[in-house]
């Protein structure tokens, strides 16, 4: 700005620098952390559970029962903690709901 101009008294090239800060400046809004967008690749209930379902006595360890019980217990309560899909992000299952609940 030049001096003696009041702020609002800007010339063409002014309004120009303060457009291209405010795009630059600004941030992209996400739903959901990259990291978490990740998690089927990486998180540890998609590797861990397949392990556990091939073995029955880690299974008991890892969640104090069997893996009919989980089950059972699954099918009593899935309608209750299971949530709809929604286009912006990834749904979580109600297993892996009740996997971390329990653990």
């Amino acid at each position: 700005m030049l001096a003696g101009r009041l702020p609002w008294e800007s010339d063409d090239s002014d309004d120009e620098v303060l457009l291209l800060y405010a795009v630059s400046n600004k941030r992209e809004r996400k739903w959901v952390h990259e990291v978490n967008m990740k998690r089927r690749e990486f998180g540890e209930f998609h590797h861990l559970m397949k392990q556990l379902r091939h073995d029955e006595v880690k299974f008991k360890e890892y969640f104090r029962m069997t893996s009919n019980q989980f089950e059972k217990l699954l099918s009593l309560i899935k309608d209750d903690i299971e949530k709809k899909e929604v286009n912006y992000r990834e749904n979580i299952s109600a297993e892996e709901r009740l996997a971390l609940c329990l653990r």
